[in-house]
């Protein structure tokens, strides 16, 4: 995530240098909460731009200008994994443990939220957790330094939800209404419904076009600004990751197969053996995919060579920040960060674990 912060910079420098005012109005990030300690991602170095004078602020970014040289810095960033707490109704915020001195640490629950529904699925905007409540037909929307949570309803059973920083757009698959929602993440409001051919279950953002894998079905959807497309990658899609490749990486329901669908070809074929049941997708930073073996208790890096690392019975979603990953392991309710290919850091939750989602803030919490 700090890369993502450091690409940024030249654009807002240049926007500094000629003196344009911008804000928007679709920010979901918060920049205030209140003093704690918290592992902190490194600025970026100031830069300097001489003799212009002007001052700009935008996302949080302010240069300031004179006669002097121009001065632009970043403000720290502290990130966060949230973990959905499903049969607790709550999510859970926990510190990220970049290196542990013991063989195992335990990694601190900053602040806990409770909500009104079970969280299932979640996705993370800057400072704000989205989490879908499928059996109660809603979404809310957590600001994690606020405390704020807003619920609303939302078609008949949402199950899935990303967030698509491109377009600033929360989606969400409605699985028993066979429509995907896209929200204004700022208030939840509705600002399209596309409808489906089958029941959508889960969902990734790849590029220029959503996938969407669809229930009983050895099809995906592929939705783009030309419509909804079919097509055909067989065996029994359940979760997806499209790769740096641009292939798609599949996980079929109570299958051991772990499938590779090339869009360029039209060709499906099985990835390396060493899951027993895969599951939920991650990528890291060196665009390695990793999987969760739901019938086992382990994850897998198809790294090179390939990675598993024992994380406790009935591993389910999981998610990257930097170098650290989280794996909602719903056997045990222990949230559990991997790293250097070997557990670092255990949190004690409850079982029933589900979503997990990566939060950035300004400032400490807990």
């Amino acid at each position: 995530m700090a890369d993502a912060v450091r690409r940024s910079l030249p654009a807002l420098l240049v926007l500094g240098i000629l003196g344009f005012a911008c804000t928007s109005d679709e920010s979901v990030v918060a920049t205030t909460a209140p003093p704690a300690a918290a592992t902190t991602i490194q600025p970026v170095p100031e830069t300097t731009s001489p003799n212009v004078v002007t001052t700009t602020t935008l996302g949080g970014v302010t240069a300031t200008t004179g006669s002097s040289p121009t001065t632009t810095t970043l403000p720290e960033r502290f990130s966060y994994f949230v973990v959905a707490e499903e049969d607790s109704r709550r999510l859970a915020l926990i510190e990220l443990v970049e290196a542990c001195p013991s063989s195992e640490c335990t990694a601190a629950v900053r602040v806990r939220y409770d909500l009104p529904h079970r969280p299932h699925n979640v996705a993370g905007a800057g400072s704000v957790v989205f989490a879908t409540h499928p059996a109660a037909g809603a979404l809310s929307r957590v600001d994690v330094v606020s405390g704020e949570v807003a619920t609303v309803p939302l078609g008949v059973e949402p199950h899935d939800v990303k967030y698509d920083a491109a377009t600033n757009r929360v989606l969400v698959a409605d699985e028993a209404g066979r429509q995907l929602f896209y929200l204004d993440p700022s208030d939840l409001g509705v600002l399209q419904v596309i409808d489906l051919p089958a029941q959508p279950h889960d969902l990734f953002v790849g590029g220029d076009a959503v996938w969407v894998t669809l229930l009983g079905r050895a099809e995906m959807a592929r939705v783009s600004g030309e419509g909804v497309a079919l097509v055909a990658v067989g065996g029994a899609p359940h979760d997806l990751v499209v790769a740096g490749d641009g292939r798609i990486w599949f996980s079929n329901w109570n299958s051991s197969v772990l499938s590779v669908f090339d869009p360029a070809t039209g060709g499906t074929e099985r990835a390396p053996a060493g899951v027993s049941e895969p599951h939920h997708f991650a990528i890291d930073t060196n665009g390695a995919v990793w999987v969760s073996d739901n019938g086992g208790s382990a994850v897998v890096g198809f790294t090179e060579p390939q990675t598993s690392v024992e994380v406790g019975p009935v591993p389910h979603h999981l998610d990257f920040a930097g170098d650290v990953l989280m794996v909602a392991v719903s056997g045990s309710g222990e949230a559990v960060q991997v790293a250097d290919e070997r557990v670092i850091a255990r949190t004690t939750l409850s079982k029933g674990l589900h979503g997990v989602a990566v939060v950035q803030t300004t400032e400490p919490l807990g």
